[in-house]
C-alpha cells in the first residue's frame, strides 16, 4: 500500500491510537476474558459438531488452539485422493497455467505489511504461489481472481502447511462462498444489506450520497483481510470458517452499528467518505 503524502501523519497517529488502546484492552481482559476462555478450550478433547463448540468459536479460538480447529473445521468439509495437491503441483510445473502472471503480480502486493510475506525473500511467499496455482488448476472455473492470494496468505499464516491452506482455500471459495461470489463482476459481494437493519444509517448516506458498496466490497471479497486489526480478524475468520458468510454480513453489522452515532455525526459527503476508509482499524476491542 502506497500512502499520499498528506495522509502519513494520519496513518502514524492511528498506529499510535492502536496499539495503546489494544495494549489496555489486553490488560483490561487477560484474567476477566481471556483466562476463563483459555480454560475453557483447554477442556475440550475430540472435536465434534455441537451448539457448545459453536459458542466458544463465537467467543475466540486461543492462539495456541486455532491451527488445530481450522484443520479440523477443513477436513470435515473437504475429502480428496491424497494425492490430489501434489497432482496440481506438478501440473503447474509442467504446464504454465494463463493465471500465472496474474498472481505473480499479486504475490508482492499481499499482506504488505506482515513480516511473512513482506519481501520477495519472505519465507512464505514460494509456498503462496504454490497454492494460488494448485487451485487455478483445481479449480478452473474460477482460475485466479483478486482477493484470492489474500485468503491463501491467512490460512497460511494460522496453518502454516502449505497443502493444509490449499485446503482452507478451497473451503473458502467452495463451501462457504455462494456461487458465482468470485465472479469477474463480484456482484453478489455488493448486497445492500443496511437498509432493514439500520434505517436511519442507510438515509444519513442517501442524504450524502454515499456508496457504501465502495467501502464493503474489499470486506466482502477477502473476508475483511486488510480492514480489521489482526487480532479481531482472526476472530471472525473463526466463526466465518466453521458457519459460513452468514458471519461476514453480521458483523459488517456489527461493524456499522458499532460506529453509528459517530458517522451520523458527519454532516460532509468527503469527511464521511474519509471516516468510512479508516474506521474499521480503529475497532480494537473483539468483544
Amino acid at each position: 500500500m502506497t500512502v499520499p503524502e498528506y495522509e502519513v501523519e494520519d496513518w502514524k497517529l492511528l498506529a499510535k491510537i492502536q496499539a495503546l488502546e489494544i495494549k489496555s484492552n489486553n490488560l483490561r481482559s487477560q484474567e476477566v476474558v481471556e483466562k476463563p476462555l483459555r480454560d475453557r478450550w483447554n477442556s475440550v478433547g475430540e472435536l465434534s459438531p455441537s451448539a457448545e463448540l459453536k459458542s466458544l468459536i463465537r467467543s475466540g479460538i486461543p492462539v495456541e488452539h486455532r491451527q488445530r480447529v481450522w484443520g479440523w473445521i477443513v477436513s470435515r468439509h473437504c475429502s480428496h485422493p491424497p494425492d490430489h495437491y501434489q497432482r496440481l503441483l506438478r501440473q503447474s510445473e509442467s504446464t504454465e497455467h494463463p493465471a500465472c502472471r496474474q498472481i505473480e503480480l499479486d504475490l508482492p502486493r499481499t499482506l504488505t505489511n506482515n513480516k511473512h510475506f513482506c519481501s520477495p525473500t519472505s519465507p512464505l511467499i514460494p509456498k503462496l504461489r504454490r497454492v494460488l496455482l494448485a487451485f487455478s488448476w483445481h479449480n478452473p472455473t474460477i482460475g485466479y481472481c483478486q482477493g484470492l492470494n489474500r485468503l491463501a496468505a491467512i490460512a497460511l499464516l494460522v496453518l502454516e502447511d502449505e497443502e493444509s491452506a490449499f485446503w482452507c482455500l478451497v473451503h473458502i471459495v467452495e463451501n462457504l462462498m455462494p456461487t458465482d461470489y468470485y465472479s469477474n463482476t463480484l456482484i453478489t459481494s455488493q448486497v445492500n444489506f443496511l437498509s432493514e437493519k439500520l434505517p436511519r444509517l442507510t438515509a444519513h448516506f442517501e442524504q450524502y450520497r454515499i456508496d457504501v458498496s465502495l467501502i464493503t466490497f474489499n470486506w466482502f471479497l477477502v473476508a475483511f483481510v486488510d480492514s480489521l486489526v489482526s487480532d479481531i480478524l482472526l476472530r471472525v475468520w473463526d466463526a466465518f470458517l466453521y458457519e459460513g458468510i452468514k458471519v461476514i454480513f453480521r458483523y459488517a453489522l456489527a461493524i456499522f452499528k458499532y460506529n453509528e452515532e459517530e458517522i451520523l455525526r458527519i454532516h460532509d459527503n468527503v469527511e464521511i467518505y474519509q471516516y468510512l476508509r479508516f474506521f474499521t482499524r480503529m475497532i480494537v476491542d473483539g468483544r
